[in-house]
């Protein structure tokens, strides 16, 4: 028996360390009052373990495994709101370059919601745990998960010289 719930498809690529991209269509909820509708970094926020996604031209559904993706590449079609939605809370977005497991590197801006005026980059991924985050790339947008986050190279320094020129140490 087939159950039809309405949602919205949006296309995407799935990756993980051992998959080199699962192509397919996600799905988010309608909102039937149609005053706000689900972003895809709610869906894969939300604390069901597995995402369905819908693969190849007869849509068979796929259960995946959220906590084993490395990140969810966004189709080049569909619309920054429906993957993130800026709203009227402050925000700021953050260069870095980002190493992942299995060794693949990407570079771009991280957008990240500011809970507070003096908020870093570290502490916004120290906040993460396992959830996905945005991020906007020349290529396109990015979804990453943080736990598969090896290295993150930020564009802020530590503000001071970490050594000294021209000052020895005393032996």
């Amino acid at each position: 028996m087939d159950h039809y719930i309405p949602k919205r498809r949006i296309p995407v690529t799935l990756w993980s360390s051992r998959s080199q991209g699962e192509a397919g269509h996600l799905f988010l909820d309608l909102d039937p009052a149609g005053r706000t509708h689900q972003t895809l970094i709610e869906r894969l926020n939300e604390s069901a373990r597995f995402l369905p996604m819908a693969i190849g031209e007869e849509g068979r559904i796929h259960l995946f495994n959220k906590s084993r993706l490395a990140r969810v590449t966004v189709g080049r079609t569909v619309l920054h709101s429906d993957v993130f939605a800026r709203g009227f809370t402050p925000w700021r977005e953050e260069e870095c370059e980002l190493m992942l497991e299995g060794g693949v590197g990407l570079a771009g801006k991280v957008w990240m919601p500011m809970e507070r005026a003096t908020q870093r980059l570290s502490d916004f991924m120290n906040q993460q745990g396992g959830q996905f985050f945005v991020l906007l790339t020349a290529s396109g947008i990015h979804l990453i998960n943080a736990a598969a986050v090896v290295e993150m190279k930020l564009a802020e320094s530590a503000g001071a010289p970490l050594a000294l020129d021209g000052v020895r140490e005393a032996a």
